[in-house]
């Protein structure tokens, strides 16, 4: 009798345990890891499992596994959780692929086509951290900067430019890593496929100033990218400013400004 109760109630054990399976499942692929903080035009968001793609409002919720795309008029920011912030230009779609903040920060995504601004936050210099934007070509990533990286599909290429510190590329083909380029402000690299990254060089300043154009919205800061900087306590009086304000304020070190001018000599007292 105990033994037919057993065998009646297996399946349901069974079932209970897909249950509670295909529940954690889809409750990780719908966990929030950040918000859209900035909208010029429309933007669309095609959810893990959905099949139709939603329109996108500010304040709206992104989740992982979330794909966003903007229109050929359109632009769209994200505040990710840990407060880095990235910005799609007119004509992008990215894939949210990663994203953990502890025991340390780890964010990947996937860039279909188009162009992204990524303001990385300096959580992503601890060890063991890691913030990448793969390309169907390249994979870039840094530790706590500022890049831009734009694909084209139609000639299968990659470009990738540093804005702050030292952005790491290397081609989707190099798994070991064996010719990683490092790119410094204003330096760029190309990406062919199954070819390697280019040797840095200076990308012309239209260039430079168009790309940083395409992943700027109008108007006020999205409400993350205004957040204090969280590297040091900030002292009374004295404005913390976030990654992206950096990256914008950030001389652009071009052939035409190969550095920013020194500043002007003090004044000696007793002369006008």
């Amino acid at each position: 009798m105990r033994t037919d109760t057993m065998k009646r109630r297996h399946p349901a054990v069974l079932l209970a345990l897909w249950l509670v399976v295909a529940g954690a499942a889809i409750a990780h692929a719908q966990e929030r890891v950040g918000t859209v903080t900035g909208i010029e035009g429309q933007a669309e968001v095609l959810h893990s499992g959905a099949s139709t793609w939603s329109l996108l409002r500010e304040g709206d919720p992104v989740a992982l596994g979330d794909q966003l795309r903007t229109r050929q008029d359109s632009k769209l920011r994200i505040t990710l959780r840990e407060d880095s912030v990235l910005t799609l230009a007119p004509a992008s779609q990215l894939t949210i692929t990663e994203q953990v903040v502890a025991p340390a920060a780890v964010s990947r995504f996937q860039l279909l086509l188009g162009t992204i601004k990524a303001a990385v936050t300096e959580r992503y210099s601890e060890p063991n951290a890691r913030f990448e934007v793969a390309t169907p070509t390249a994979i870039a990533g840094v530790r706590g900067t500022s890049f831009l990286a734009s694909y084209d599909p139609s000639q299968e290429e990659t470009l990738v430019v540093g804005l702050l510190d030292v952005t790491r590329v290397r081609a989707l083909v190099d798994t070991q890593g064996t010719a990683v380029v490092n790119l410094g402000p204003g330096l760029a690299t190309r990406v062919r496929r199954g070819s390697r990254p280019l040797a840095p060089a200076p990308l012309p300043e239209d260039q430079l100033r168009s790309l940083q154009g395409a992943t700027e919205l109008r108007g006020r800061v999205g409400r993350g990218a205004n957040r204090l900087d969280a590297r040091r306590p900030q002292r009374p009086g004295e404005r913390a400013v976030s990654t992206e304000e950096q990256a914008v304020d950030q001389p652009l070190l071009t052939p035409g400004n190969p550095k920013p001018p020194p500043p002007p000599p003090p004044v000696p007292r007793g002369r006008p």
